[in-house]
């Protein structure tokens, strides 16, 4: 009887707390004024996309360290048991690799660019419950 009547409780407690309307939180510092918290949290995310793109230059390298060890060593395979064809095949496989590789480090800088230049659009005022940037 006493498991139910904690169950009812805590489930009218959860029930309501549902129910209540949150006032509207916007990102402010300890004065009350936005700018400061802002700015932190802009910052942060800013970081954190730099650290992504930090980290897909590391794996790109790896892929491609990977990539190239598995092809030299089944092109002189290939050229020890003496298949040109297969020899000829891992020979543009890696090629293809390097061009893959210099093609994506490309891109990572682009990103970058957008990452420092989307950052100061970011509003003053979040609404986290109802947001309306207009």
């Amino acid at each position: 009887m006493r498991n139910k009547v904690l169950l009812i409780l805590t489930a009218l407690f959860v029930l309501g707390a549902a129910l209540t309307a949150p006032e509207p939180v916007f990102a402010q510092d300890g004065d009350g004024e936005t700018g400061e918290a802002l700015r932190v949290l802009e910052n942060t995310f800013k970081n954190l996309g730099v650290l992504a793109i930090k980290f897909m230059y590391t794996l790109s390298f790896i892929v491609l360290v990977v990539g190239g060890v598995k092809n030299g060593f089944a092109i002189n395979v290939a050229q020890q048991i003496g298949v040109a064809n297969m020899a000829s095949r891992h020979t543009w496989n890696f090629i293809m690799g390097i061009v893959v590789f210099v093609l994506f480090l490309a891109t990572l800088p682009v990103l970058n660019l957008v990452i420092n230049n989307v950052t100061h659009l970011v509003p003053d005022n979040i609404d986290i419950y109802t947001p309306s940037w207009g």
